[in-house]
Parts: C-alpha cells; structure tokens; sequence
C-alpha cells in the first residue's frame, strides 16, 4: 500500500500520495485564481483544505448532519442501502484515535479518515428518504425513513441508545430523497413530519405529549415531485413549496395562516427546473427562492414580492389566482359547489367525497380566504349539492343526490357547527338529477328531480308545504342528463327546466302557468355537444339573459321562440355569437361581469388553459380583449360570487377549485440575479445553502456534475451573486469502481471541527468527503 500519514488538529489523518488532492487553496491559485482575474470575485474570503475521505458502500444517500450524542459536535448519518443499515457517523474531533486497521484482501482500499466513528443500525429496507431532527421534544435528533414495501419508520434517540423503530405500515410516499421532510408546519413550536405522496401530502404532527399523531392527509392538485416547508413571507410561520420539475408552472406554494392551516395554492409560471433550494440568504426572515433551469442550466435567485393587480377590463383588475386542492376521485361526477351555508354572509366551499362517503365544508372567513376543512358523514357517491333556504326560515337546507344510493336527501348546517347526516326523501323512482331554484323571480324555492322508473323519465316538482307534482316525460326521452336548471328560455317572466345531456337535443321544460309543463325537444345550434354547461348572459343589454350555448370554440346566446301563426313550432334563435380567442379554444362556460361603464364576459378555455375577456368593439361585435391564462385545465365551470368581502371568478373542477380576485395585491416571484457557471461544459444541478464567509448570509454551494465540481457562489447585498470558488472533486481514475455519472450529488455546510467556520461534506461515490475550512 503506497501513501504517508500525518497528524493533525490530534486526529490522525492519511494523504493518498499517488492521486489524491492536494491542499485546495494551492488548487485554487493555480486553476480558479486565473478565471477570475478581472471579474469580481469573493475568493479571497475563505479557503478549504483537502478532503478527509470516509469509505462507506456504493449508493449511500440522505446525507444529514446532527449532534446525535449531544457532545457538542456535529454528525452525519447517511443512508446504506446496500447493506440496508443507517451509518452513523460520529465526530471524534479532539479525542484520541488509535492508527488505522487496513482490511485484507486489497491493498487499495485505504481506511477512512479519523475524525469519524463509523457505526451502524438496521433499517430493515431500501430507505427512499431519511430526515434528521427531534421528534419528540426531548432535545435528541431521532431518526425517521420511509422505504419499500411502503413504510414510515421513527427511531427514537433515548437516553439507552437508539429505540424499536415505530411503523407505519402501508402509508403512501414517493421513493425519492426529496420525499420526507421534517418542519413546523402549524407554528406551535414542535416538529412534525411530512410525507410526500402520489396526491397528497401525510402531516404527521407532534402533539403535546411528543408523540406523533395519525397522519393527516393534504391533498394537491397535478403532480409533485419534492416539497419544502420554509418561510416565505417573514411571518415566522413555515409555509409549503411544491415542486413540479416539468411543468410550465414547476413552483407552487401554500401560505400557513394565523390558525396553522396551509392556505391555498399559488402557482408561478417559469421554464422546467433540475433543482431548487429555499433558503433566507440574507437573514431578513423571508426565503429566498434558488433555482437551476433546466435547459439553460442558469441558476436564479428569486424573492417572493406583493404588486398591485393589473387592468383586466374596466374597473377589474387581475388579481392573484389561487387554487384549493380538495380530496381526489375517481369519480366521474362529484358534488362541488359554493354556497353561504352558515349565513353569515360569506361564501363557502362544499365538496363530496364520494368514495369515502364524507362531506367536506371550508366556511368563508369575513377577511378572506376559508376555514379548515370539517368533514361530516354523507351519504356515498353524492354527485350533486343543492344549497337554498327551502322553508323560508333564513337558514338554507342542503340537498345532496347520489346515484349509488338512489337517493336525494337534506341536511341543515346547526348552531353547534354540526352538519348531520341527510335524511333521504321518499322518492318513486331512482334520481338522475337535481336543481333548486325558483319558477318565477317573486316564487319560493322548489326542488326538480329527473327521475327514473324502469327505464321512464319522470320530472318532478317539489315545495317545502309538501305540494309535490310528477309529470311524464316522452317514453322516447332515455338520456342521464348531466345538468337540470331554471332558466327563462323563451323570456316570459316565469323560468322554464332545462334538461341538458350529452349528443342530445336540449329539452326545455316550459313553463305554462296553471297546467303541465311544455315539453319541447330542440337541437343546440351548431349541432350535437359533448359535454353540456350550462351558463346565461343578458349579450343585448335588454335586461334578460340569454342561455349561452358552448360548441367548441364559440358560444352562442339564444332564446326559444315560437313560429308565426296557428300550430307554430318553437326553436333556438340565435341572437349573438362570441368566439373563443383561437380556433383550438374549447369552451367550457361564460360569466358576465360589469367592468366600468362597460358589460364584459369573460369565457373559460380549457383547450388554452385561460380566461379570455370578451367585450364589444367599435362595430358591436363580442370580441376577445384580454387573456389570462391559467396554469391548470382540468375546470368545467365558471361563476362570478364575493370572498372576503371582494369580487371573484371562481372556478369548478373535480378535483380542485380556483377563485381570481377582481382586485388587490398579486404575489409574484421576481428575479434578483442569476449566474452561469463559468467551467467549461459544466452542468449545474444540486444546490444546498451555507454561510461559508461568516458574513451572516448564507452562500450557494452547487454541485457541478458533468466535470464533477464544486461551485461556490457568494450571495451579496442587496442582492448580487459572486464567484468565490471552485474545484474539481475528483478524477475519475481517481475512485475505485468509479462510473463517472451524476457526480458530486448532495452536499451539506456544518461545523464539523469546532473553529466556529463552516465546513462542507460532500457525498461522491461510495463515499462522504469533508473539505475543512483552512484555520
């Protein structure tokens, strides 16, 4: 074996003579000072010593630092999947060491430097991610890993060594490192852990006693790939960051409010990233968003800041858009709806979840924004809610339809909070679907139903006084409609029942005062449409509304007439047509909103993933005037209602909701600097974040993975990235069995000798390498 030791700081260290790193400050003289030379640069303020090198096996990762012994030094533990054991990593520095044993059988292999102890326990499974921190409040970081077959384990630092692990056994979680994570997620002081899932997100919160509770699940919309919880506004609360490395809007987060819930997302819309790092750089309390593009490989410095809405039309302005993630399903038609339930005057969000038989409310709060969600038992499979106070008391019932249980059935919010379970109607026949509404402007609420008797369809009308009336419809009529509302088709005054179905003709209902209602079968203009909405629009300012009719890209306001003369047949006349902003656009509904002096409608594309704001040109024509484009698709609805005392476009999906404030402050995630590393094919990828200068702000570390470096940048006031330094981490001759590959792939900053600088650890292979700060 070829190589000569030394003694330093009281640790007996070794030096790999044939090829190992000298000291990096000479490497940097000789190889970085030259690329910097006239360019600003911060590699004056620090300087690293060659690596001590510590073996362990190939494929360790969940590189971690913590003082597991409560000695005052800083450890590191990473996980072992080769050998399915967590390694720890224990800092001996200052104790005496004992020389080197060199294993047999390959006098290359060299033993690990002195300044940590390597010991092990067993994690039983491939560990996907590993998270360090105190789990139970008794001031000792605790272990926790979540591995295939899919499980949570916590192992607990006790005062006797290291605890049985606790299980929790089957929990959904993503296997990669970015996965688990532990943080103060509701602001009372203690550490809970997060896992992350396929579609949601399992808090695990720690309660007062220390233990860990039953997981709580945080549902979110589209994908997520890896999360952090950091304060993004300054508020002292932790708030969530999602990331979607490939989506054209890849950051989204929640902000926690003052009663610890995560509020609604926001998205931002920026090209596909490799990494990202949330980090207060400068020490004023707020995050710092860290970002490595994707295609370009520029890294980004962004902070989080608060402008006024731009003009939309009129007096509107665009506002912030934010998304609420509700409960995922499989269903083809869920119950979601807005509506005061409570009366008191704000809005609220009521959502079925039809496979867990649950209803889901979020009660509007007066200064914006909604309640946690309360959950009450339903019945299953609800595909539809109605809210309207039925009785006239001032307090509206719920109406909930599900066709699993063919039943329509109503509840009322109580004075305690409570929703109970809904008590079924006596209904003749299965229920198809349901409206509320009223049959003329001064008439009280009734409930229509669609209902089936073996294999007829019935309407019928239902009062609160108990008057219930049943009409027959045409034996030929075999269609599920998919919507039944009111609307005043043929503007008489009294509101007609809409019967709108996939590839059907729109059956409408008339209403005929004192006898039955009209039955009128009419093809929609334009010709059959896949999938029904239903929305009104007064398009000619004669103060009554039109039904808008969605094909493709257009809308078309009509109204039913009747022909000239004895025996006259009804039909659709069109009286305004208004088209989407391109030939692609599918439309999926319309809401007309006043902007000013002006009347505007606004349209939802969900072919272009935008609201497209609609108003009259100078010939009188409806034409597209403004696009604001959304960062998800998947909404079939569209209304106009007031959230916290604010105008809103609020938008319907299965599986979210969204709402655009008409006004206020937008948030926006604004660049500060960026910077292109300067090594020659080099690829940017992982950044982690450390005050390495000792100046109070924390400095980028990147690991460069094509020529394998280290990239450090400074970060100075008020806002400026500087090159300090950098070096190759290796050769690859240099590492047995080394591939080359995606290599340095995690990095941490830490104390790790006790000089008061910071040092960093690096994982490269199948090994940890600590590069010192010099003295």
């Amino acid at each position: 074996m070829s190589g000569c030791f030394a003694w330093r700081n009281n640790l007996f260290v070794h030096s790999r003579a044939p090829f190992v790193m000298k000291r990096i400050s000479l490497f940097l003289l000789l190889t970085v000072g030259l690329e910097l030379m006239g360019a600003r640069s911060a590699a004056h303020r620090f300087g690293f010593l060659g690596p001590e090198i510590f073996p362990i096996e190939r494929g360790v990762q969940g590189l971690r630092a913590a003082d597991l012994d409560g000695d005052g030094k800083m450890d590191l533990v990473v996980a072992n999947n080769l050998r399915s054991r967590i390694n720890l990593l224990y800092n001996r520095t200052g104790e005496p060491v004992k020389p080197p044993v060199f294993k047999a059988g390959n006098v290359n292999q060299l033993p690990p430097d002195a300044r940590f102890r390597i010991e092990s326990i067993t994690a039983e499974k491939r560990i996907a991610s590993l998270e360090v921190a105190d789990l139970n409040s008794d001031g000792r970081p605790d272990l926790a890993y979540y591995g295939m077959p899919k499980e949570l384990l916590v192992v607990y630092n006790g005062k006797e060594g290291w605890s049985k692990p606790r299980r929790w056994p089957g929990i959904d979680g993503q296997a990669n490192p970015a996965a688990l994570q532990a943080a103060d997620v509701n602001g009372d002081g203690r550490t809970d852990l997060v896992l992350l899932g396929a579609k949601q997100l399992s808090v695990l919160r720690q309660l007062n006693d220390g233990t860990l509770a039953k997981p709580e699940e945080l549902p979110f919309a589209g994908e997520a790939k890896a999360f952090q919880v950091v304060d993004l506004n300054g508020d002292k609360r932790n708030d969530l960051v999602l990331i979607d490395w490939d989506s054209t809007s890849p950051i989204r987060f929640r902000l926690q409010d003052s009663s610890g819930q995560m509020g609604p997302v926001a998205r931002f819309r920026m090209g596909g990233l490799r990494s990202y790092r949330g980090a207060d750089l400068d020490g004023d309390g707020k995050t710092e968003i860290v970002t490595v593009a994707q295609q370009s490989g520029r890294a980004q410095v962004h902070h989080l800041v608060s402008r006024p809405a731009k003009a939309l039309a009129g007096g509107l302005k665009r506002g912030q858009l934010l998304i609420m993630p509700v409960q995922q399903t499989e269903s083809e038609r869920r119950g979601i709806t807005w509506a005061d339930l409570d009366s008191d005057g704000q809005m609220d969000l009521l959502v079925a979840q039809p496979e867990s038989s649950l209803l889901s409310v979020r009660f509007g709060r007066a200064k914006g924004g909604l309640a946690p969600a309360v959950t009450f038992p339903c019945l299953s499979g609800v595909s539809g809610l109605e809210v309207e106070d039925w009785d006239g008391d001032g307090r509206p019932e719920l109406f909930v339809l599900s066709r699993d249980e063919q039943q329509v059935a109503v509840t009322r919010r109580l004075e305690n909070g409570r929703v109970p379970f809904p008590r079924p109607l006596e209904l003749q026949g299965r229920p198809l679907a349901m409206a509320l509404g009223r049959l003329s402007a001064k008439g009280k609420p009734v409930l229509a139903l669609v209902l089936d008797r073996d294999g007829k369809r019935f309407l019928q009308v239902r009062s609160h006084d108990g008057k219930v009336v049943t009409q027959a419809l045409d034996e030929s009529y075999k269609a599920n409609p998919a919507l039944l509302r009111f609307h005043d088709t043929d503007q008489d005054g009294l509101n007609d029942i809409l019967l709108l179905a996939a590839f059907e003709k729109i059956k409408v209902l008339r209403h005929v005062l004192g006898e039955d209602f009209e039955e009128i079968d009419l093809a929609p203009p334009g010709g059959e449409v896949e999938k029904p909405v239903f929305s009104t629009a007064d398009v000619d300012g004669d103060g009554k509304a039109e039904l808008l009719v969605a094909r493709r890209n257009y809308l078309r306001a009509v109204t039913m007439v009747k022909a000239a003369g004895k025996g006259g047949g009804w039909s659709f006349r069109v009286k305004d047509q208004i088209n989407g902003a391109a030939t692609e656009s599918r439309l999926a509904g319309a809401v007309e909103l006043e902007a000013g002096k002006e009347r505007v409608l606004v349209l939802l594309d969900t072919a272009r993933k935008a609201l497209t704001v609609c108003a009259r040109d100078a010939n009188g024509v409806w034409a597209a005037r403004e696009n604001v484009r959304l960062p998800v698709a998947n909404f079939n609805a569209i209304r106009a209602l007031e959230i916290g005392g604010g105008k809103a476009l609020a938008l319907l999906g299965s599986n979210q909701v969204a709402w655009m404030a008409l006004d206020g402050n937008v948030l926006e995630l604004r660049e500060v600097d960026s910077y292109e590393t300067p090594i020659e094919d080099g690829r940017l990828q992982e950044v982690v974040c450390g005050d390495v200068d000792g100046d109070g702000r924390k400095d980028l570390i990147f690991m460069e993975q094509e020529e394998h470096h280290i990239d450090i940048v400074a970060y100075d006031p008020p806002g400026e990235l500087v090159p300090a330094q950098r070096w190759r981490v290796f050769e690859q001759r240099s590492f047995r069995n080394a591939r080359g590959g995606a290599e340095p792939r995690e990095g941490l900053v830490a104390d790790f000798d006790g000089d008061k600088k910071k040092d960093l650890a690096v994982l490269v292979h199948d090994r940890v390498l600590l590069y010192r700060q010099e003295p």
